[in-house]
């Protein structure tokens, strides 16, 4: 479950990551930087003359709501798009006519005609440059050129305030004539500006001399979530003309990726068809008939709404219907896993074992014990192998702990282990000089390489065996705990940080020690009975990566799916990719608890496991604490090496605090250093040193040299500098 959850974290953090660009690339990058759109009044009067054929001149009035985030980095510059379009071969383009401010007074401040675009910061306050101008930057856009398609407004230093602007332009082409018909069709506002809309008022008008006769006309409106927007026509609302009319509030102003626009079209037909572009210049179907083509379309964009419910409702029932198939999948797993491998079914049940089962290597308990219940990672991570051994080899006799200096306190600098059993040897006279020699500076300093190279000198000379120890014999992981001990050591002591360090630097050896003690675990498992076969957990760890495949495709179907079709008129599809999203994680969750139970052990393993399980439970409850039965000195060792191996050393200890009054009379328990945090400390970090020892060694064995470097790549951002652009449609 850890593991599922830094998955769904790591992956967030990615998405947001890369989605931050386009959450705030209106407000460079700063988010409480904007300066927007929120009220329109837009006017705009059809002109059908000579020398001005297809021209709609369009009067505006403008609401910015300016919010600066830092006072001494106010707005300079503010802007409404007019995007440059061709239509059927014709230019459609703008001709800016004024600007002027509104006052809250209601005066009127004229702005003037910039003679350049302002780019650099000190063009916005120059004397001859400043503030209160406009700027008509034609297009076509390009960033090279500095050309945007929009009309600029250059303000004197807003910080946070309202402003109200009326701009006048005119709109050349934007009625067109066709052989059967003709087209006005205004698109007034569109893209992500109209999301911070909260009114908007238009008002279109033609004179009556170009308006078409009632039958001989259709007028629509597109946008909004609505689809489309009711409008009013009237006669008299302004004299000489034939005004369409409409008023939008804010609770009209709703809109998704894919209907973010406010749109108009006219289309004259019949005896009129030509009636407000009789002077329209020729267009690339000027002779052709598109009165059906257009009316074809608009039933098509009328009949979007039906078309993507169906379909959102067939995806809906599409997606149900996978999930389904997911979820029954995933519970037919166990008798598909069970029909190809043979599981046992203990003959006891205990959650609680208070009695050691078995002298059993404290490696191998571990593995045995988590081996139902944790993920091939986890299991690694609770283990503390290294410190259990050590204990056990205390346990036995084998070795024992010491101080370095004896005035100073236990720490993991002033430990040495000191070998109590071995198989003794005589040595020639000058081995135990040099062995003091390198006690000594052990304490010191590094040991001279040239001390090193005696010593094994030395241990080269011929040997005569006196004594084999056969009392508490070893099991294999601790005989080869002991054997590396031994090795560094030269059978005698040495210090636990000239231990790690030796360990750290000797790659080869390290790995071979690594992999040994992972067969040896292996090893116990099939040669004593507990596992059926070397790969044991093979059947879980196979479920628990199709789970985890099965989680990471429940996130992408969950994120991109949603993400992408939100863009577009599917919209969630009434949430049919959470379903088949939420299918794939519920089917995440149930295989990783369903493989716990697939592994195979043997009938034997299956009773062995019930008692280490039930051990486990009994250390890491608080019945060891409250239990008043009588726990001999002994048993408590074990306790203490058994629970060292699961990770729990501390349950023990602080019950050993309590229940064990005689705790003195036992050479392991007596010594502080074996109960504390710096001694299990000390057991992972030499975990850690040979699992790096054992990486590195491996890694050069495949991948050969090393090969380093490093470069910077440095990126000029042009958004560290101010550039106050705010376009309304983009």
């Amino acid at each position: 479950m850890k593991e599922t959850v830094i998955t769904l974290v790591v992956f967030f953090i990615i998405m947001f990551v890369s989605m931050a660009p386009y959450m705030f690339e209106e407000s460079d990058i700063n988010p409480f930087d904007y300066a927007r759109i929120t009220d329109v009044e837009y006017k705009a009067v059809v002109v059908d003359e000579p020398n001005n054929s297809g021209k709609v001149v369009v009067t505006e009035r403008l609401t910015f709501d300016i919010h600066a985030a830092y006072e001494d980095n106010p707005f300079w510059e503010l802007w409404r798009d007019l995007p440059e379009d061709y239509v059927d071969g014709l230019k459609v383009d703008y001709k800016v006519n004024s600007v002027k401010q509104i006052l809250d007074d209601g005066t009127e401040l004229v702005y003037k005609e910039s003679p350049k675009l302002y780019w650099d910061d000190y063009d916005y306050v120059a004397p001859h440059y400043g503030p209160n101008k406009w700027f008509h930057s034609k297009g076509p856009y390009n960033e090279y050129r500095r050309q945007y398609e929009c009309l600029m407004l250059y303000i004197n230093g807003i910080y946070r305030d309202e402003l109200v602007f009326e701009i006048e332009y005119e709109m050349n082409n934007a009625a067109l004539r066709y052989a059967d018909c003709s087209e006005l069709y205004l698109c007034m506002y569109s893209e992500d500006t109209v999301n911070h809309l909260e009114s908007f008022k238009g008002e279109i008008l033609i004179p009556l001399a170009d308006m078409p006769r009632k039958g001989n006309y259709d007028a629509y409106t597109f946008g909004t979530n609505s689809h489309d927007f009711e409008f009013t026509e009237s006669t008299t609302l302004n004299p000489g003309y034939h005004t369409f009319s409409f008023d939008l509030d804010k609770s009209d102003l709703k809109f998704r990726p894919y209907n973010e626009y406010i749109e108009f079209d006219l289309v004259a037909h019949g005896a009129d068809k030509h009636i407000f572009t009789e002077y329209a210049p020729s267009n690339h179907y000027t002779y052709d008939d598109v009165l059906q083509e257009l009316r074809d379309e608009q039933k098509e964009y009328e009949g979007l709404v039906l078309e993507y419910a169906c379909k959102k409702i067939i995806i809906l029932i599409i997606c149900s219907g996978v999930a389904v198939l997911i979820v029954k999948s995933a519970h037919n797993k166990d008798g598909q896993m069970r029909a190809e491998h043979t599981f046992y079914k203990p003959s006891l049940e205990a959650y609680y074992f208070r009695d050691i089962p078995s002298e059993l290597d404290p490696n191998f308990a571990s593995e045995l014990v988590f081996c139902k219940h944790r993920s091939h990672k986890e299991d690694k991570e609770s283990k503390d192998g290294y410190s259990a051994v050590i204990l056990s080899l205390v346990r036995k006799g084998y070795i024992e702990l010491d101080k370095i200096d004896p005035y100073k306190d236990w720490t993991f600098n002033n430990v040495k282990i000191v070998i109590k059993r071995q198989i003794k040897t005589f040595r020639p006279p000058q081995f135990q000089a040099i062995q003091e020699e390198i006690n000594r500076l052990d304490i010191l300093t590094d040991v001279p390489d040239s001390f090193l190279d005696e010593m094994k000198k030395v241990n080269e000379i011929d040997n005569v065996v006196e004594e084999t120890v056969e009392e508490n014999p070893l099991t294999k992981t601790e005989e080869l705990y002991f054997n590396l001990i031994s090795k560094y050591a030269y059978g005698v002591e040495i210090s636990m940080s000239r231990l790690q360090s030796r360990v750290s630097n000797d790659y080869e050896n390290t790995e071979s020690f690594v992999t040994n003690i992972k067969n040896a675990i292996i090893n116990i498992g099939v040669s004593q009975g507990y596992f059926q076969k070397s790969n044991y957990d093979a059947p879980k760890i196979a479920l628990q990566k199709k789970a985890n495949s099965q989680m990471i495709w429940g996130i992408l179907i969950i994120i991109l799916a949603n993400l992408i079709s939100y863009q577009t008129r599917i919209d969630f599809a009434f949430g049919a990719f959470f379903i088949l999203g939420g299918a794939c994680i519920y089917n995440s969750i149930y295989l990783k608890k369903l493989s716990k139970q697939f592994v195979l052990l043997t009938q034997f393993g299956e009773d062995e496991y019930v008692k280490w399980r039930g051990l486990y439970n009994f250390l890491n409850s608080e019945t060891l604490m409250k239990e008043r039965t009588v726990i001999e000195l002994p048993l408590w060792e074990q306790y203490l090496v058994y629970a060292t191996a699961f990770g729990i050393s501390e349950k023990v200890i602080s019950a050993l605090k309590i229940r064990c009054p005689d705790i003195d009379m036992s050479p392991m328990l007596r010594n502080p250093y074996y109960r504390s945090h710096s001694f299990y400390s000390s057991g992972r970090s030499f975990r850690t040193t040979t699992r790096r020892a054992y990486r590195t060694s491996r890694s050069s064995f495949y991948g050969g040299g090393y090969g380093g470097g490093s470069w910077r790549i440095r990126r000029r951002r042009s958004w560290w500098r101010r550039r106050w652009r705010w376009p309304l449609n983009k």
